[in-house]
């Protein structure tokens, strides 16, 4: 079947088979749940909605909230191919969910799925130590920001992430092999897309290559206005 076609099932369809793979094998579909939610960031809500509304795979995969990071450590072949070396983008993030659901019917602990072991850092600075050298210094530069612009934020690790909490997630950010990744949310990166035109977005997101310079007033500009909205929204 070619990339399209799956693409244009229906989500409801792929979930009951993927629940019906994890009961066969004794799991449950809470953990299929767990699996997915972690994966791409979707609520259990989020996910009857998409039943409910007959969301197809493709936009199910391309309206993800927040692709978890941790998901590049997944490798190991499915459907006879290496997930770490499919090309397409989409469909690799397809095949994530794929190897991790055939790894929840082989038995596989959950907290080895989720790549949430003994490696997970439980600090930024531990995340940031962890990561490629090249990297670093840019972490390094946007979580200084980050402290400057939201003192009174809680600094943790959320969905795999560096973030910055304050009743709620208000902004993550991440190392990828080629940028650094600034989760501020969707309305943050509409308003600021006049001065976001150089930069790779989508949606809730900003990618910062390692080949410029960081925009760091910009950067602490966004921080702020998620804190500003925040407090609006809770006034």
């Amino acid at each position: 079947m070619d990339n399209e076609k799956v693409y244009a099932m229906l989500f409801s369809k792929i979930y009951l088979l993927l629940v019906s793979k994890a009961e066969k094998k004794g799991r449950t579909k809470e953990e299929v749940d767990q699996i997915i939610c972690w994966l791409t960031g979707y609520t259990e809500q989020d996910i009857e909605r998409a039943i409910f509304n007959s969301v197809t795979y493709g936009a199910f995969f391309q309206n993800a909230p927040q692709l978890n990071p941790n998901r590049k450590q997944i490798k190991g072949s499915i459907c006879g191919v290496r997930v770490e070396e499919i090309a397409d983008p989409l469909m690799q993030e397809i095949r994530y969910l794929d190897k991790l659901i055939d790894e929840l019917a082989k038995g596989k602990a959950m907290e080895k799925i989720l790549r949430d072991g003994d490696e997970t850092p439980n600090t930024i600075e531990e995340y940031i130590r962890q990561q490629p050298v090249e990297a670093q210094p840019y972490l390094y530069q946007i979580n200084t920001a980050l402290q400057a612009a939201l003192p009174d934020a809680v600094q943790k690790i959320s969905w795999g992430m560096p973030t910055y909490w304050k009743k709620r997630n208000l902004i993550h950010f991440a190392a990828f092999k080629k940028h650094v990744g600034l989760y501020p949310g969707p309305e943050a990166v509409e308003t600021f897309a006049d001065r976001l035109s150089e930069y790779k977005t989508s949606k809730g997101t900003i990618q910062f290559p390692y080949n410029k310079l960081l925009p760091m007033e910009l950067i602490t500009e966004i921080a702020v206005w998620c804190e500003r909205m925040l407090d609006q929204n809770n006034t």
